[in-house]
């Protein structure tokens, strides 16, 4: 299977989170963020339909729209978490998904749990209160710096849960009309539910719908056509090669690259107290060891 290909991934993955990240600084409202990178991720893989053969099978495209349905709730969850957090805080968490992953596939795709994934869920919880401390934080103040809330945390750990049970059914399904009529299938659903985050009743604070103020339209732009890009290709690598775990722990890697970019780039609370990107580096680090021991029990 070639790594480098979700390696790229989650260097990508980091890079237009960062872009999102941004624009969400300048205004832009959360739901119109997910619209865009939803559309975007529909519009990278429509064209596989037109260049590679598939085959019919109504189990199969049934699959693929629970899969886009599935990521659609995931994308949701994901763009929450950025909108309540820091890209350093919210991004290594997603790591979790390569756990969900593993206890997923003894799930459903009947192989047996470990010591060592016991393990990788150990450290995955330990990363994880690392990731959601904040030592500056004066806890009788309600100031920006101290907002690095359990929210964040809850809804990463729910956006890994549902990207891990897409990856998950792609594994499983893809290869049944062949992933390059799965993955559009699976995109279009994604594309066809987005219209539905402009439903709930808004409110009088903000009448009519999220728009991108003129500040935040490149940022955000140009990091949901990247994280569109980015997306497809996992699920692409993963429908093709299968080994689902495999792909994820080279993915994780995100989380530290995220850490990296915001600590170099500044913007978050990890550049502004150096405290706290150390602990959120420990978190990605003990992340990576988790992931690390979930592949070392297959």
């Amino acid at each position: 299977m070639p790594l480098a290909l979700p390696l790229l991934a989650s260097l990508l993955y980091a890079v237009g989170s960062w872009g999102l990240k941004c624009g969400l600084r300048r205004g832009a409202g959360s739901r119109m963020v997910t619209a865009l990178s939803n559309l975007a991720m529909a519009g990278w893989s429509a064209p596989l339909i037109l260049f590679f053969t598939g085959q019919p099978h109504p189990e199969g495209f049934l699959a693929a729209i629970i899969a886009g349905a599935s990521l659609f709730i995931g994308r949701l969850c994901a763009i929450q978490a950025l909108s309540k957090g820091d890209l350093s805080h919210a991004t290594p968490i997603l790591g979790t998904k390569t756990v969900f992953v593993a206890l997923l596939t003894v799930l459903f795709l009947d192989e047996k749990i470990t010591p060592s994934l016991m393990g990788g869920a150990v450290l995955t919880s330990v990363a994880v209160a690392l990731l959601s401390l904040n030592p500056g934080a004066d806890p009788l103040k309600d100031t920006q710096e101290n907002k690095i809330n359990p929210a964040t945390t809850l809804w990463a750990l729910a956006a890994a849960l549902f990207f891990a049970m897409t990856d998950i059914i792609v594994q499983k399904y893809a290869r049944l009309t062949g992933v390059t009529w799965f993955q559009p299938v699976m995109f279009s659903t994604l594309a066809l539910l987005t219209p539905l985050l402009f439903f709930p009743m808004r409110s009088k604070a903000s009448p009519g719908l999220p728009m991108l103020p003129s500040t935040s339209r490149w940022p955000i732009l140009v990091g949901s056509g990247v994280i569109g890009f980015q997306t497809s290709l996992v699920i692409f690598v993963i429908g093709i090669f299968g080994h689902a775990t495999a792909t994820n722990v080279v993915y994780a890697t995100r989380g530290l690259w995220a850490v990296l970019l915001e600590g170099a780039a500044g913007g978050g609370a990890a550049a502004m107290d150096r405290r706290i990107l150390v602990l959120r580096l420990a978190g990605a680090a003990l992340l990576l060891g988790a992931v690390a021991l979930v592949v070392g029990s297959l």
